[in-house]
């Protein structure tokens, strides 16, 4: 009886924690043009960039999977050579119907739950990004946040995000820059994709911790 309460009440305490919903932290993109390149000021593992990939770099794509992530695009995706955060590959979202009128529509999704995912936002202009986390339909849910990424800094148009929840219920980001009243904005790109180790695993390791203890107590009395 014990036990069960005991794990009942986790299960409760879990779903109540979780209602709290992601939030955002702003951090510094990595800049490949100093004498010294620097890397992005969040650190969450298992990073995934595009500086070694030949997929989508001779002509655009739908979508293209790396590491623990697939990236997506109803307006294609190419694989360009412009990133200043790390020299030298970027993906760049192309716009409706491949127009590069400044229009992005980029689905991210993980291969599993985590608890925090951070982006690298590059070759942005000065308009409105829209970032929202997916669960694990695929569907958003939470804050959409709008970022304004600046234009007067020392990597400009570059910009570095990290969305993050108390449980491993962030299965990905859609990531939306809307279209450009004045028509030359050059669009949307990615430099790189984080998110926490194993979330899967650190889940199951603090499961059988808490199992664990409850058989100790139980064993005691």
């Amino acid at each position: 009886m014990k036990l069960h309460l005991l794990l009942c009440g986790s299960v409760l305490m879990t779903a109540f924690v979780a209602q709290a919903g992601p939030v955002l932290t702003t951090g510094t993109p990595g800049d490949a043009n100093l004498a010294t390149p620097s890397g992005p000021s969040i650190v969450l593992g298992n990073l995934i960039n595009f500086d070694s990939t030949s997929s989508c770099t001779s002509s655009p794509c739908p979508s293209l999977a790396l590491g623990n992530a697939t990236f997506s695009s109803p307006d294609t995706l190419s694989v360009i050579p412009y990133s200043t955060q790390s020299y030298p590959n970027e993906l760049y979202d192309n716009g409706t119907s491949g127009t590069q009128d400044g229009v992005a529509n980029l689905t991210i999704k993980l291969n599993g739950g985590t608890t925090a995912i951070a982006v690298g936002i590059a070759d942005s202009d000065a308009v409105t990004v829209y970032v929202q986390a997916l669960n694990s339909a695929g569907a958003v849910f939470g804050t959409q946040f709008a970022l304004t990424i600046p234009e007067n800094t020392v990597n400009p148009g570059n910009g570095y995000y990290e969305i993050s929840d108390t449980t491993p219920d962030i299965y990905g980001l859609l990531i939306t820059q809307p279209v450009s009243s004045l028509g030359n904005y050059s669009g949307l790109a990615i430099d790189d994709v984080q998110s926490t180790p194993e979330p899967s695993s650190y889940l199951l390791l603090t499961s059988g911790a808490a199992l664990l203890f409850a058989l100790r107590k139980r064993k005691r009395a």
